[in-house]
């Protein structure tokens, strides 16, 4: 499973256009099956994935923390977005954190991700504030949604 997701995931990373060279550079080594198979060893830890006629379309993942939860990222192949699939997997993850008692979700977008900014408003999520010149010196807004 790692090596099929750390793929995925690496080839989402490498096609966007909201990320510089070096954060794209240390993204992707975030996300090499060492790395991943090392995180999900972590029980605060969780991530989601939406398959396709058995083919990766779509992850999610995060972790818990103090009765919330971070998503770090959320990832839809560019040739099926659009399609619900963001928003699908946004649903579960809410449905299976009520589940746990989490009452906050939290995350950041990229300021110039106008696809991100809109599933994140249309899912109910709130601005908090934008960060100038911030992780990779790149601009990124942090949203939080109440659960």
């Amino acid at each position: 499973m790692n090596k099929k997701l750390s793929k995925f995931i690496q080839t989402v990373i490498k096609k966007s256009p909201y990320y510089s060279k070096w954060a794209k550079k240390e993204e992707l080594k975030r996300f090499s099956p060492a790395s991943l198979k090392k995180e999900f060893k972590n029980k605060d830890n969780l991530c989601m994935t939406t398959l396709k006629k058995g083919e990766m379309v779509g992850v999610v993942n995060g972790y818990y923390d103090a009765g919330m939860f971070w998503v770090d990222w959320l990832v839809v192949d560019p040739d099926c977005r659009r399609k619900g699939i963001g928003r699908e997997l946004m649903e579960r993850l809410e449905k299976k954190l009520k589940q746990k008692d989490v009452h906050k979700i939290w995350c950041d977008s990229r300021t110039s991700n106008l696809e991100s900014k809109s599933l994140l408003v249309n899912l109910g999520c709130n601005r908090i504030t934008t960060i100038k010149n911030h992780w990779y010196k790149q601009d990124f807004i942090l949203w939080q949604k109440l659960i």
